[in-house]
């Protein structure tokens, strides 16, 4: 029959064994919890405690433009628009204003508090559209004051830059430039109705046609008498120095001719004489010499007298000569100037235009401008409200001691792990059942470990 030694049972580890380990491991456990515990205080006596401020804010979406109209803005996604919102927070404009608002506060000759963009800090809370601005600084006071300005300059940076505000400079500017043109243009049309001594021209070229329609009236009538009073005086010219005709009267040009007809009829009657005379005596007598000699100085005064009326007829010729060549330079001189009408009276249209234009446009501008103040007065620019100003700093790194009691423990913990697997890598037989592992035979006794105690 065969027989077979059962195979030991396996060995529990008894505390006593236990203990071993960790006294004969004893330094590698405390060297870990003493690195550790004063790796955790050395970081957190370095450790600054820091202070957060947070203000909120109400960022309103989709409201109404205008008061007088019913329209409404779209607004785009929740996210987008929020996110755009946070991202304005942070920014340059923003945080630039911020630094003028403390520097402001501050005073001349006083250094303002740093605004450090990277403690800027900005989220949406929840599922809302209100804002939750924050800053972190080492200073508490500093915190909440500058935590402050930013939500400050943001809301104005927001509601001034991002608003519909009333362009002052533009207007006055743009207002200011049309009534400069507009009086010079006046200016000019003035000195040049002035100079070209102008009224209405359409009235004066009308009246300057009629003028001169009137004067060649006249000058035909004139150079008609001109004409009839230079017929008569060749005519009596003509039968003056005729021998065979008698001397002509004037009737048709002058009413009293009585002087002339008695000379004539003197001379008739002297002839009548100088005939009878020298029916009765010779021509060599004096009788018959003094009725000739009275007859010729008859004549001569006859002659002068119709001399003279042609003189005046002559002097009458020259007078309606004169009369004409007034009306030919009265109607030269008012052509010249109809000639010149069409090219004053498109310079004057030209002017009259451009004032019209401009007097439009600054009617328009001034219009725009009423609009714009009455959009500035009725838009809803307020978009953002201010639910809670920079509260009052807390502290957002503080000494948590209980994270520092937890620390040590954890490493001691560590630290037996540790001891125990070292302890595993260790071959040495050291106890009882070390040995019944390696020979893989039970132990039968054991002789307990004896203190050596030193002879005298």
């Amino acid at each position: 029959m065969n027989t077979s030694i059962p195979a030991p049972a396996s060995r529990q580890a008894t505390a006593r064994e236990f203990l071993a380990i960790v006294f004969r491991r004893r330094w590698v456990i405390l060297g870990l919890f003493a690195a550790t515990t004063l790796t955790v205080v050395a970081l957190t006596l370095q450790q600054k405690a820091e202070y957060m401020s947070v203000g909120r804010v109400l960022v309103k979406r989709g409201e109404q433009e205008s008061m007088l109209t019913p329209t409404r803005r779209v607004v785009g996604q929740w996210e987008e628009d929020l996110g755009s919102e946070v991202q304005l927070v942070k920014s340059h404009p923003v945080l630039e204003r911020a630094r003028e608002l403390l520097r402001a506060e501050a005073g001349p000759g006083r250094p303002a508090t740093p605004v450090d963009g990277a403690r800027v800090d900005a989220e949406v809370v929840g599922k809302s559209t209100v804002l939750a601005i924050a800053y972190v600084d080492p200073d508490s006071a500093t915190a909440r004051r500058v935590c402050d300005a930013v939500i400050r300059a943001y809301l104005e940076f927001r509601q001034r830059d991002l608003s519909l505000t009333y362009p002052r400079a533009f207007f006055e500017e743009e207002i200011a430039r049309v009534q400069g043109e507009l009086d010079r243009w006046v200016e000019a049309r003035r000195q040049f109705s002035n100079s070209e001594e102008l009224v209405n021209v359409v009235e004066q070229q009308r009246a300057l046609i009629g003028h001169l329609a009137g004067l060649e009236i006249r000058r035909s009538e004139a150079a008609a008498d001109l004409a009839e009073a230079r017929s008569l005086q060749q005519q009596l010219e003509r039968l003056s120095a005729d021998p065979n005709i008698d001397l002509p009267t004037f009737s048709q040009l002058y009413s009293n001719e009585s002087a002339l007809v008695d000379l004539k009829r003197r001379v008739t009657e002297q002839e009548a004489i100088v005939a009878q005379r020298r029916e009765r005596y010779r021509d060599e007598s004096p009788e018959v010499a003094n009725a000739l000699a009275t007859l010729e100085s008859l004549r001569a005064m006859l002659r002068r007298e119709v001399e003279a009326r042609i003189k005046i007829s002559g002097s009458k010729v020259a007078t309606l000569e004169a009369r004409v060549a007034v009306f030919d330079r009265e109607i030269a001189a008012t052509r010249a100037e109809l000639e010149r009408m069409p090219d004053r009276e498109t310079r004057i249209a030209n002017m009259d235009r451009r004032i019209s234009l401009l007097r439009d446009r600054l009617e328009q501008i001034v219009e725009k401008s009423d609009q714009a103040r009455v959009v500035e007065r009725t838009s809803m620019s307020n978009s953002l409200y201010l639910l809670a100003p920079a509260g009052a700093a807390v502290p957002t790194r503080t000494r948590d001691y209980v994270r520092l009691a937890l620390a040590p423990a954890f490493s001691l913990v560590v630290g037996i792990g540790l001891a125990f697997f070292l302890d595993g890598l260790d071959l040495t037989v050291r106890t009882a059942g070390h040995a019944e592992e390696a020979a893989d035979l039970p132990v039968l006794a054991a002789v307990n470990e004896r203190r050596r105690t030193a002879t005298r």
